[in-house]
């Protein structure tokens, strides 16, 4: 879980939602029903981990139809259109969280609250949000946008015009019939030594934190989506797109325009080809190419 605050259950509650906690918890921010955490907000939209029963002191956000069975210092909240209120709610706590100043330094906007190491360099026109770390020796080109809640490791080189911590789709609708994306509070990391190239943007996750492993690539106008995992010393060529929910291998390449479906997983050592559609698993250490990607030996055979 990535923390990004402490608010009460029932603060978060009481104003719009009609109803206080019996127990007034702390929340620190969401997590995945996949994999829930105590002290946080979970929105089950299919799978469930068993293990929910243990979690405490959380508010699981559900259909009318799921019947939970839960801690007694946790609490569900039912709706028939679940991830409205899950919006709703998200909405609720983000305008709680206490807010930083910004401050002009040398032609960026940076909130006062962010921690930045030592020797870094941050070029002109970038904007860094609220509760951002950067580590020592890296590197911010000119007009990257780091938005709220990214932590990113030493020697780290971020190119120009690259956006990081950026809210993917998951949408939902308002009664009125707009059109939002869920607030994405689950954070975004970017470990020791990787490489964004130019227009590269790496999503924040709204469930799971998105991570990008140590000493890995995203290169020119590649993507990364929410949620998604990649290991270490992986490349993500330029205008390669990863969807969201995807769990990347180590020591994998992605070439340049391949697209992943969501919620797959590249096994390590893989490789994708150019223009690769991978639409299911790849096994770990497999090359794959084409539309839909398939297996090298699978193509000769053809």
């Amino acid at each position: 879980m990535f923390k990004i605050c402490e608010i009460r259950a029932g603060d978060l509650l009481e104003a719009d939602f009609g109803r206080t906690a019996e127990e007034d918890f702390l929340l620190y921010g969401v997590s995945d029903p996949e994999e829930p955490e105590d002290h946080t907000i979970i929105f089950v939209k299919n799978s469930l981990s068993k293990a929910y029963t243990t979690v405490k002191n959380s508010i699981f956000i559900t259909g009318e139809e799921m019947e939970l069975t839960l801690d007694a210092s946790c609490m569900q909240m039912k709706s028939g259109t679940p991830k409205n209120l899950y919006g709703r709610l998200l909405e609720r706590l983000i305008s709680l969280i206490p807010k930083a100043k910004m401050r002009m330094s040398e032609g960026s906007y940076i909130h006062a609250d962010a921690r930045i190491g030592e020797d870094v360099r941050i070029g002109p026109f970038c904007v860094i949000g609220q509760d951002v770390v950067i580590g020592s020796h890296s590197r911010i080109g000119a007009g990257t946008v780091i938005k709220d809640h990214v932590r990113i490791g030493s020697h780290v080189i971020i190119k120009e015009h690259c956006v990081i911590g950026a809210e993917d789709a998951d949408i939902y609708r308002l009664e009125d019939g707009s059109c939002r994306t869920l607030p994405h509070l689950a954070g975004t990391v970017i470990e020791d030594g990787c490489l964004l190239l130019a227009g590269a943007i790496l999503a924040a996750g709204d469930t799971r934190t998105t991570v990008l492993g140590k000493g890995s690539m995203i290169g020119m106008a590649g993507d990364v989506g929410h949620n998604c995992r990649v290991g270490e010393e992986t490349l993500i060529s330029g205008k390669a797109s990863i969807s969201g929910h995807c769990r990347i291998g180590t020591h994998t390449y992605v070439a340049p325009m391949s697209v992943t479906t969501n919620r797959i997983e590249v096994g390590s050592n893989a490789y994708l080809g150019i223009g690769a559609v991978a639409i299911k698993d790849v096994p770990e250490g497999e090359k794959q190419f084409g539309n839909p990607a398939r297996k090298v030996l699978e193509m000769k055979k053809r």
